[in-house]
């Protein structure tokens, strides 16, 4: 197995090339690249077919997996994944909790596709994102509905749309100090007040009034046990 490895931003205490050899990779060039997209591009560039391992926080993986998809690239690539933090839809779907099983999977694990989820700004999430608003108001106006059940139509304090399944949702919507709802589906259809909107992580830079999620099911080939 031949691999690419994309560090994104400050490597860390391991050295994934020679991690890899010792599990098993046969030849391992190592990508450093600031994380931003003409970076990561230059080194997707280099990829030629390898697959694609990803060392990277979760706002660094959002970025990689980000540019694949404007490449036309997300599904036919193969990748696996290094996180430099606890990323629950991965470890969810398999991804091990140590180094040493990451390492293993980069090397002999199959890939599968396990989908994104897709918005309509263009972007992906990985795990999952949050909105609340745009201001320091304690709340706000939201309508938010998955599939065809109405969520919420009203005031709000906060949003949350995690991933449950390559082919699932789920929204939670917080109304009041310790009360909230959530529901499950394929996709959910927001509309409300001026809102911050962070995906994977990385908050957009803009407010948003409108924006609809859904998932992708057949993005995203990832090496899994």
């Amino acid at each position: 197995m031949d691999l690419l490895v994309v560090s994104v931003g400050t490597i860390g205490q391991f050295d994934a090339p020679d991690e890899l050899h010792r599990s098993g990779a046969n030849a391992v060039e190592l990508a450093p690249v600031k994380p931003d997209s003409p970076s990561v591009d230059g080194a997707l560039d280099r990829r030629a077919g390898r697959r694609l391992v990803i060392d990277a926080d979760l706002a660094g993986l959002n970025l990689v997996l980000s540019r694949l998809m404007r490449r036309g690239e997300l599904d036919t690539a193969e990748t696996s994944v290094l996180p430099r933090e606890l990323v629950p839809f991965l470890a969810r779907i398999g991804v091990p909790g140590d180094r040493a099983g990451r390492l293993d999977v980069a090397v002999h694990g199959e890939p599968q596709l396990v989908g994104v989820i897709k918005d309509d700004s263009g972007g992906l999430c990985v795990d999952g994102a949050t909105m609340g608003p745009w201001d320091d108001a304690p709340q706000w106006w939201l309508r938010a509905i998955v599939d065809d059940q109405r969520l919420c139509d009203g005031m709000a304090r906060s949003l949350t749309v995690r991933r449950r399944g390559p082919a699932e949702l789920e929204a939670r919507v917080r109304t009041g100090r310790f009360s909230t709802t959530s529901c499950r589906g394929r996709s959910l259809q927001l509309a409300c007040d001026d809102a911050q909107i962070i995906s994977d992580g990385m908050p957009r830079e803009r407010p948003r009034s409108k924006r609809t999620f859904w998932s992708e099911p057949k993005l995203w080939q990832l090496a899994l046990p």
